[in-house]
């Protein structure tokens, strides 16, 4: 019976990854608007951190107004605002307008995808789990996508002899998504209406395995923010070009995706908080790594070797989440949660890594992620063994909750 659901999600499907491009494309290109613009590593930072907040209101304010029935608005809302971010990003020439066309990307990525997933999941219930892996794959691959496309359409628009080739790829990305996106939100039929719990979150803050999970995401969320801000000035830095700097990238991204069936398999053998931990101790001497070489292919081993490591974090974080929330009947307010908190610790390391880099000398901010990973580590194990023994608490808690 999920057969006939797939093909509904299809366009939606198609719709994140191109959504997910645009943040792969600024990924890619942000120090070589830098470099373009001369904006300082505050303003760097800036540009890097603002996405995380605007995707977070997207997130926890306007994402679950899907739950009443306005999921296509959220998806139109979304859709447009992040084009308007595309079109500000290929006519910008400063820091300020570069900030809000940030901004502008981030709340409508924040606002579509979740919503998106959400009718994802709907499409095919009775098998949540496989969704959920679509979608995240559908986000993560246009992530992933997006990188070698930005540098590929600016590398063609400097031999074309465009005046400002740096800001040609968000021409290319406003077109796929404004061709994708209409498309799937068109398509989308009325959801059903929902009882929005205003206290969900409090409750899915209460369940200690969902507090571990969360914890999990918190590590992956915040080598995500720094590496967001800090990867491509760090490899131009390092000496690299346009494509060696697309190789590495592509090293830190692809092992990300194509390890997701073994990370899974991993998760459910183990279990998603002990492979969490494991995953995110496993990332702890890479991160390390990262600040003691100023080698492209070591720094391009390392990367894959990371990226493969939170391929396991990435999947057991939401599995762990999804795990404890669903005796409750919390999922989709676990899985929002999940988003908020990731989205803060990747915001805050956006912010402040490129405040603590140094062109000569990135140990000490290649360090600190490493730190904050092994303490994210830690404390996740620590509320993991807290969560062993309460198996039996969720009948109660899920009578009460049925019974509302």
């Amino acid at each position: 019976m999920s057969v006939p659901h797939r093909p509904k999600s299809t366009p939606l499907l198609l719709a994140i990854l191109a959504e997910a491009m645009g943040y792969g494309a600024i990924f890619g290109l942000i120090a070589d608007l830098q470099d373009t613009y001369g904006f300082d590593r505050v303003g760097l930072s800036l540009v890097a951190f603002i996405a995380f907040p605007a995707a977070l209101f997207g997130q926890l304010v306007l994402a679950p107004l899907a739950d009443k029935g306005h999921s296509r608005k959220l998806l139109w809302c979304g859709l447009v605002t992040a084009a308007v971010g595309m079109v500000l990003f290929y006519f910008g020439r400063g820091l300020g307008i570069f900030v809000f066309a940030r901004a502008l990307v981030g709340l409508g990525s924040g606002t579509f995808i979740p919503t998106a997933r959400r009718i994802v999941i709907g499409n095919n219930p009775e098998n949540p789990g496989s969704a959920v892996a679509l979608a995240g794959a559908a986000d993560i691959g246009g992530f992933l996508l997006g990188v070698p496309l930005a540098k590929g359409v600016k590398s063609w628009a400097e031999h074309a002899g465009w005046e400002h080739p740096v800001n040609a790829p968000f021409a290319v990305l406003c077109i796929i998504l404004l061709l994708v996106g209409p498309y799937a939100a068109l398509r989308t039929p009325r959801q059903p209406v929902t009882d929005h719990e205003k206290l969900a979150v409090r409750r899915v803050l209460r369940i200690p395995a969902a507090r571990a999970g969360l914890m999990v995401g918190v590590g992956f969320s915040v080598a995500i923010g720094t590496l967001d801000a800090i990867a491509a000035r760090f490899l131009k830095d390092l000496g690299a070009n346009d494509k060696e700097t697309v190789i590495v990238m592509l090293a830190l991204s692809i092992p990300l995706v194509g390890f997701m069936p073994i990370a899974g398999k991993f998760v459910d053998r183990v279990g998603p908080l002990k492979a969490g931990f494991m995953g995110l101790i496993a990332t702890v001497p890479l991160f390390v790594g990262y600040g003691f070489t100023r080698s492209l292919l070591v720094v391009g081993i390392l990367g894959a070797v990371q990226a493969a490591a939170n391929s396991v974090v990435y999947t057991a974080g939401q599995a762990a989440v999804a795990n404890s929330t669903q005796r409750h009947g919390l999922v989709a307010a676990g899985q929002g949660t999940y988003e908020a908190v990731a989205a803060i610790g990747g915001g805050l390391c956006a912010l402040g890594a490129p405040l603590i880099y140094f062109r000569d000398d990135a140990r000490p901010m290649w360090t600190a992620l490493a730190v904050l990973v092994l303490i994210a580590a830690l404390t996740s194990r620590k509320l993991a063994v807290r969560a062993e023994g309460e198996d039996a608490p969720p009948r109660v808690e899920r009578t009460r909750v049925s019974s509302e």
